[in-house]
């Protein structure tokens, strides 16, 4: 019984010494030749997708790291997600996701429907998108909350383009017409209903308005745009 324990062990040993060989023999036979990107591209080209990953494909199919080939990828300030896997017998494959822009963040980054912050080098071509501004680590909190609201003023026919709460966690709006809402830290999201209630009454005389500042406790105050006449 002893005897056949240890030669099978013998056998193991020498079948594990001799694979390390083989292994090598067969990435020889067998390098990584062909590589494919998939995916939509709306802000990577693959050419840089290709430069990333170079470096790291002179190896053999079964040494090739997987992982560090997806680690470099998800360098690049676009990506959202990237899969790697090996194909039979010299091919790597990646599907790659972009990032989806949902928001800027602050002056100079951009945010995800995750609310995760992703900064590419220039976002010029995205100076359409809303302005999302809170102290660290509050994005994901204030999104939803910056959605409803806009989703809430596209019915009164205006436009979010900013939405900033600042460390006192006191919340202030600006639109598209050029008007901008202070709401104040008491109850800031009662107050902005409130606000639309009263929108409904106003109807287009909404755009002669500057400034509202709904920080009073049984009310608020408006600044009407200059040389304007109000008719009531």
């Amino acid at each position: 019984m002893r005897r056949s324990v240890g030669s099978g062990l013998f056998i193991l040993i020498v079948l594990s010494l001799s694979w390390i060989p083989m292994k090598q023999l067969i990435n020889d036979f067998h390098p990584i030749r062909y590589v494919r990107v998939g995916g939509e591209f709306q802000y990577i080209k693959k050419q840089e997708i290709k430069e990333k990953i170079n470096p790291l494909l002179n190896t053999g199919y079964f040494s090739i790291d997987l992982p560090a080939i997806q680690q470099a990828v998800m360098s690049l300030p676009w990506i959202d997600k990237v899969l790697v896997q090996r194909v039979w017998p010299n091919r790597l494959e990646l599907k790659v996701y972009e990032q989806e822009p949902i928001v800027r963040w602050r002056d100079s980054e951009l945010l995800n429907a995750r609310s995760e912050i992703f900064k590419p080098m220039n976002i010029d071509g995205f100076k359409s998108l809303p302005i999302l501004s809170t102290p660290d680590g509050l994005q994901k909190e204030f999104l939803p909350t910056m959605q409803d609201m806009s989703l809430a003023l596209l019915e009164h026919d205006l436009e979010l383009t900013e939405f900033r709460v600042n460390k006192r966690l006191a919340w202030f709006v600006s639109l598209k017409n050029g008007m901008q809402i202070q709401l104040g830290r008491a109850e800031p999201l009662q107050k902005f209903m409130q606000l639309m209630n009263t929108l409904s009454v106003l109807g287009k005389k909404v755009n002669k308005i500057a400034y509202i500042d709904m920080r009073y406790p049984n009310g608020y105050a408006v600044r009407w745009r200059k040389n304007i006449k109000i008719h009531w």
